[in-house]
C-alpha cells in the first residue's frame, strides 16, 4: 500500500457515530480490542482526523489524558520517561505539609489515607498500592514484594549477587555461567559482569585458581543471539537453557525487550525448560523495566526467583524513579541470606528492641526479608499514586484501552507510510507490549525524524518519539495518549519522512551526475 498525503485526511467525509454505536464503541475500547478494530477499520474514513476525534469523544476514560503535565510537546516515548501525573504532585505536597508537624507522619493516626498501612514508617507497605502491584504482576503473597526508592539497576544487581552463590563444587563442576540476551541493555550486562567479578575475586581470595586459570567474567556469560533484526526465536532461547543447563547458575531475561518491543515467550519457554531449572537449580530472574504498567505479567505461574521494575517508564515518575522488586517466597533465604537492616523486623515489635537484636521478630521470606532502612516517603509516592489510580480504574480495562491505541497506530503507520516501513516489532499481541518498534527504509539518517517531530511551526503539532537507529521506537500510552493525536502526528511523521527521502535522493542524483 502507497503512502498518502495529509490532504487525503482532510478530505475524508465527516462520520458521526449513532448512539448505539458510541456506547458499544465505548465498551469495545476497554475489553475487546478485536471487535474494536474491526468495526472501526469496517468505516471508510477510519483514518481520519474527525474519526479520532470521535473515537475520544466515545472513550469512557478520556479524561485521565487530562491529569498529566503534557506541555507542547506531546509524548510518544513513555517508554523511556512518560510525563508527571498531576495526583503525583499533589500527594508529595499532602507529605511535605504532613512533616511540618515533624516526627507525626510516622505513625498511622496522622497519614493522610487514614490508619491502613501506608504512612511514612512503613510507605513501601502501602496497602492500596501494594493491592495494585499484586494484581499488575500476579505474585501470590504480599509478602513477596516491596517498593523500593532504590532504582532498577541497583535492585537488579543486588539480587543477583544475592542468589550468584558460587561454591567450590560449582567452580570444579562449570556451573559458574549466566544466560542473557546478547542485546541486553547495557545497564543489565554491566550487573551481571560485576556479580561475576566479584564472585571470581572471592574463588580467588580462597586460592581456587592457584593451579587454575582465572576466568574472565565475560566468558561465564551465555548469550542468545537475536536475528538481523535484533528478534529473539522462543525455540533457541529453550534449546540453548537446555544445552547449557549443567553450566548454568542463573537465568537473568527481560519479559519485553527494550530495542525491539519484543515479549519474550515466557509461559512457553519456562513451560520447556521447567525440569531442566529444577533438577538444576537454576536460579531466574526477570527484568520487567518496560513491562510494569505495559502489561500484566503472572510471576506465581512462572519458576522466578526474584524480578526488578521501575516506575519512570510506563507508570510516569520522575527520572530515575524507582519501582520495587520481587522475591518468590519459595527461595532458600537461609542458603541466599539477604543484607537485612531494621525494617526487616516486624514493625510492631521492632521498637521494644531497639537497643539490641532479635533475630526472631526478623522476616525469613519473600521481599520484605530484604527490608533495610526506611525509603524515602516521596520516592515511593510516584509509582504508588500511578498504580492505586489507576487499578480503581481498572489494569484489565487500562491494557484493553493500550492494545486498541497500538492498533490504530499500527494501522495509521501502514496506511500512511506503505512500503517504507519495516516493522521491527512483532504485530502479535502476544509477543509485543504498546511500544512499536520500526524503520524507514531507504533513510540513511533517522536522527532527523527525532528532531522534525519534536520542532518545526505544524498545524499538526510538536511530538517526542525515540530514536535508536536505526530504529524509531513510540508508544500510545492509555493514561495519556489520545486518537487524534496518533493520528496527527502519523501525518506529521509520514511528511517528516516523505521530505528526508526526496532530499536524499536528490542527492543521490547530484552526486550521479
Amino acid at each position: 500500500m502507497g503512502s498518502r498525503t495529509t490532504d487525503a485526511t482532510r478530505r475524508a467525509p465527516f462520520f458521526l457515530f449513532s448512539l448505539s454505536d458510541s456506547h458499544l464503541m465505548g465498551d469495545l475500547l476497554l475489553t475487546n480490542p478485536d471487535g474494536f478494530m474491526q468495526k472501526l477499520m469496517a468505516k471508510s474514513a477510519w483514518f481520519s482526523q474527525e474519526m479520532a476525534q470521535q473515537l475520544d469523544a466515545i472513550d469512557p476514560i478520556h479524561y485521565t489524558a487530562k491529569m498529566f503535565n503534557v506541555g507542547e510537546l506531546v509524548p510518544f516515548a513513555g517508554h523511556s520517561l512518560g510525563p508527571v501525573f498531576q495526583p503525583v504532585l499533589n500527594r508529595i505536597q499532602r507529605t511535605a505539609d504532613l512533616q511540618s508537624r515533624l516526627h507525626e507522619g510516622h505513625f498511622p493516626d496522622s497519614h493522610p489515607d487514614g490508619q491502613e498501612s501506608g504512612h511514612w514508617f512503613d510507605c513501601d507497605r502501602y496497602q492500596p498500592a501494594l493491592a495494585a502491584a499484586k494484581k499488575l504482576l500476579g505474585f501470590a503473597d504480599e509478602s513477596e514484594f516491596i517498593f523500593t526508592a532504590s532504582g532498577l539497576s541497583q535492585n537488579l544487581g543486588m539480587l543477583m549477587d544475592t542468589f550468584f552463590r558460587s561454591t567450590k563444587r560449582d567452580w570444579d563442576t562449570g556451573k559458574t555461567k549466566i544466560v542473557m540476551l546478547d542485546t541486553e541493555f547495557f545497564s543489565d550486562q554491566a550487573e551481571a559482569i560485576s556479580v561475576l567479578r566479584r564472585a571470581i575475586q572471592q574463588a580467588d581470595d580462597f586460592e581456587y585458581f592457584r593451579e587454575r586459570e582465572k576466568p574472565i567474567p565475560e566468558s561465564q556469560i551465555i548469550k542468545i543471539k537475536p536475528d538481523d533484526k535484533g528478534l529473539f526465536n522462543t525455540e533457541d532461547i529453550i534449546r540453548i537453557i537446555r544445552d547449557h543447563a549443567k553450566e548454568v547458575k542463573m537465568i537473568c531475561l527481560s519479559d519485553i525487550v527494550f530495542s525491539t518491543g519484543q515479549r519474550l515467550e515466557l509461559n512457553k519457554i519456562f513451560s520447556a525448560v521447567g525440569d531442566v531449572i529444577r533438577e538444576n537449580c537454576i536460579i531466574v530472574g526477570l527484568d520487567l523495566a518496560h513491562t510494569v504498567g505495559n502489561r500484566a505479567i503472572d510471576l506465581k505461574s512462572l519458576p522466578v526467583t526474584f524480578a526488578v521494575g521501575c516506575a519512570y517508564k510506563h507508570l510516569s515518575g520522575f527520572p530515575g524513579s524507582g519501582f520495587g522488586f520481587y522475591v518468590n517466597r519459595n527461595a532458600d533465604l537461609t542458603r541466599y541470606p539477604p543484607l537485612q537492616g531494621w525494617k526487616a523486623a516486624n514493625s510492631s515489635q521492632v521498637f521494644a528492641t531497639i537497643k539490641h537484636y532479635d533475630s526472631s521478630i526478623m522476616a525469613q521470606t519473600g521481599a520484605v526479608a530484604f527490608r533495610a532502612s526506611n525509603p524515602a516517603p516521596v520516592a515511593l509516592i510516584p509509582a504508588q499514586v500511578f498504580l492505586t489510580y489507576f487499578n480503581n480504574i481498572g489494569f484489565d480495562k487500562c491494557f484493553n484501552k493500550s492494545e486498541c491505541l497500538t492498533r490504530y497506530l499500527l494501522a495509521q503507520l501502514k496506511y500512511h507510510l506503505g512500503d517504507k516501513l519495516e516493522l521491527i516489532t512483532p504485530e502479535d499481541p502476544m509477543q509485543r507490549g504498546a511500544m512499536i518498534v520500526f524503520r524507514i527504509k531507504g533513510l540513511s539518517s533517522v536522527e532527523e525524524i527525532e528532531d522534525f517531530l519534536k520542532e518545526g511551526r505544524s498545524e499538526l503539532g510538536n511530538y517526542e518519539v525515540d530514536v535508536r537507529a536505526p530504529n524509531i521506537r513510540m508508544t500510545a500510552h492509555y493514561a495519556y495518549s489520545t486518537f487524534e493525536q496518533i493520528c496527527r502526528m502519523v501525518n506529521k511523521l509520514t511528511l517528516v519522512v516523505n521530505n528526508l527521502l526526496r532530499q536524499e535522493e536528490g542527492h543521490a542524483l547530484a552526486v550521479s551526475k
